[in-house]
């Protein structure tokens, strides 16, 4: 049996306590943030009007999420709670590299 592991980020610098890191049972390991508009009021217009307000972000060397709504309190999650939002999260189109931005792959 794998055992998840949540790790905390220090507090040294912009945005510290504000990530969670955790490894899920693959060993894939995962950086959790928010991610909010700007208070200027500007919307994101190649987002789906679900993402208005901001997204839960779990971003891994493989694949990218995104969650929405934030839940309230995230950070407090258990790693299992994490976790279980991680497979409700939304993957994300990345752009490749190597093509420059020509190309999108899906994941």
């Amino acid at each position: 049996m794998h055992t998840t592991v949540v790790k905390r980020s220090r507090n040294t610098g912009w945005g510290a306590a504000q990530m969670r890191t955790i490894i899920d049972c693959s060993g894939i390991k995962w950086t959790i943030f928010e991610v909010k508009r700007p208070t200027d009021d500007t919307r994101w217009s190649y987002l789906p009007e679900e993402y208005g307000d901001g997204w839960l972000c779990f971003d891994s060397h493989i694949s990218k999420r995104r969650l929405t709504p934030i839940p309230a309190r995230w950070r407090e999650l258990t790693d299992d709670a994490l976790l279980h939002k991680l497979r409700e999260a939304q993957p994300v189109l990345r752009r490749s590299a190597e093509a420059d931005g020509a190309s999108e792959l899906a994941l």
